[in-house]
């Protein structure tokens, strides 16, 4: 089957400036997942889509091929997912390559390992799903979430659960926002899809300067355990 890498990574970040380039324990960002992605020799492209030469330039340095420059139109602030992932397939359908397993992979995602990309594209042929992505379990349970009310009051979000045992409540689980296994092969079932499970541990969303900070300090433990 003919897979295919795609990390989007547009030059726009305002929290944090050229995040997607920001150095990470020596490497640009991005690098990260570009690296990870051609070293687990199960993809025939690994492409990057950007809005940004810069961007363009350094990935390229790092083995990715960069397919065109992306429309502003997509590369704003409301784009979304979707809409990127759609504009590549539409490029692959004009110049006639026929992916048969696309996985999109953040550029924000320094803890992705090749056993994650190769469990999830095994999950994917395996079980015949539309869609396997990077899952981990909270740490508490999100039955138990308070809000805070406009005269800094609080309440729970779901009363019900107020008095049940923590381990009688349902395990929860959350995107890890690593990268995401389409199938477009024959015998897909379109209505399902499947979570591949890592450890909290392993998992970051950088989105702020102190996400940033504090994903470097996990990233160094996890170097000396030799788990990256």
């Amino acid at each position: 089957m003919k897979s295919i890498c795609l990390i989007p990574a547009r030059g726009g970040s305002k929290r944090i400036p050229k995040k997607n380039i920001k150095l990470f324990h020596g490497k640009p960002l991005i690098a990260w997942s570009i690296e990870c992605a051609r070293n687990t020799n199960i993809f025939d492209k690994v492409y990057v889509s950007t809005d940004d030469e810069e961007i363009a330039t350094i990935a390229r340095d790092y083995g990715a091929e960069i397919p065109y420059i992306r429309p502003e139109k997509i590369s704003n602030d409301y784009s979304i997912d979707k809409d990127v992932r759609n504009h590549f397939l539409n490029w692959c359908y004009e110049n006639s390559l026929d992916i048969k397993i696309l996985c999109y992979l953040y550029p924000t995602a320094p803890f992705i390992t090749q056993s994650t990309l190769i469990g999830c594209r095994d999950m994917l042929i395996k079980n015949n799903v539309s869609e396997v992505f990077t899952i981990s379990k909270y740490p508490n349970s999100p039955f138990r979430a308070l809000q805070l009310n406009n005269d800094n009051t609080l309440n729970y979000i779901w009363p019900e659960f107020i008095n049940t045992r923590s381990q009688n409540l349902r395990e929860s689980y959350y995107d890890a926002a690593q990268c995401y296994f389409f199938g477009y092969f024959k015998g897909i079932d379109n209505s399902k899809i499947m979570g591949y499970e890592i450890p909290n541990m392993e998992c970051h969303d950088i989105d702020t300067i102190n996400d940033f900070i504090n994903a470097e300090l996990k990233f160094s433990i996890l170097l000396k355990k030799g788990i990256i």
